[in-house]
């Protein structure tokens, strides 16, 4: 797996693919960029050239560093710096749920690195409610490690019931990765998303393709959070994953790969 040093972090990242349409993923919190295996093997057999990158404190880029360095406006300078030693200035970028939040962030200030922007299970708006319940949830893996009683809770949050009888090797995969995973970096990492700002106003100004998948079953950013910022985001359009929770991506691979190649067909 390939690093660059950004921002004072090593980043790993995942390539694959040649061609001059470049997709980058990013993935949500807690997981990392295995998770866009389905969809990097079938772009990079289109033609497109695939970078999956390892967020801040997750999968194996290193943490460290000040907290100041996990916002999910640094997470985005720490892409954009990327993705310029990459070589790459302009690219479809596909987010799920953080790795979205990031790009609406990045956005204004380098709408010159989008090419088209794919959301995956996101939300602009911040989530006061959840903030308190998801902060204890934070702060038992900090301190007690990942237990059952946590990877139930967790699972609770990320998908339907259904996959654990549909998936359960999916299943068994991350939670082994969340027990083995660094504690404080994972905290790092959790803490900006659920205590984030509200960047509703913000994406008024994306004017580039945009496609917004959400799982018609997901809890932790329900389907009204898209359907607000298919409003807000002129030309946008907007695509439910049927019996899909905030994890579609890993319970509905298919139905998200037929999504992206049905938009990304449309972008000359």
């Amino acid at each position: 797996m390939p690093t660059h040093t950004i921002n004072g972090a090593q980043y790993h990242y995942i390539e694959q693919g040649e061609g001059a349409e470049v997709i980058f993923f990013g993935h949500g919190l807690l997981y990392h960029s295995k998770i866009f295996a389905p969809q990097m093997e079938h772009f990079a057999s289109k033609g497109y050239r695939c970078i999956a990158i390892d967020w801040r404190g997750q999968g194996k880029t290193e943490g460290g560093g000040n907290p100041s360095d996990y916002t999910l406006y640094q997470l985005g300078h720490d892409a954009y710096d990327l993705l310029q030693a990459l070589g790459v200035q302009q690219c479809h970028w596909a987010g799920v749920s953080m790795g979205a939040m990031t790009a609406m962030r990045l956005y204004p200030k380098h709408p010159e690195l989008f090419k088209s922007l794919t959301i995956i299970d996101s939300s602009a708006a911040d989530a006061p409610d959840l903030l308190e319940g998801y902060t204890q949830l934070g702060q038992a893996m900090l301190h007690y490690g990942m237990n059952d009683q946590l990877n139930r809770a967790i699972d609770a949050v990320f998908y339907t019931p259904a996959i654990h009888t549909e998936k359960p090797d999916d299943v068994a995969y991350w939670h082994e990765y969340w027990a083995n995973a660094n504690r404080q970096d994972l905290y790092n990492a959790v803490m900006p998303v659920i205590d984030r700002d509200d960047v509703s106003e913000l994406v008024n100004q994306i004017s580039v393709p945009t496609l917004i998948i959400v799982g018609d079953q997901d809890n932790s950013t329900p389907p009204a959070k898209s359907e607000d910022m298919h409003r807000r985001i002129a030309g946008s359009k907007l695509v439910y994953v049927q019996n899909g929770g905030h994890m579609s991506i890993v319970e509905r691979p298919e139905a998200i790969t037929q999504a992206m190649d049905e938009f990304l067909s449309t972008i000359k």
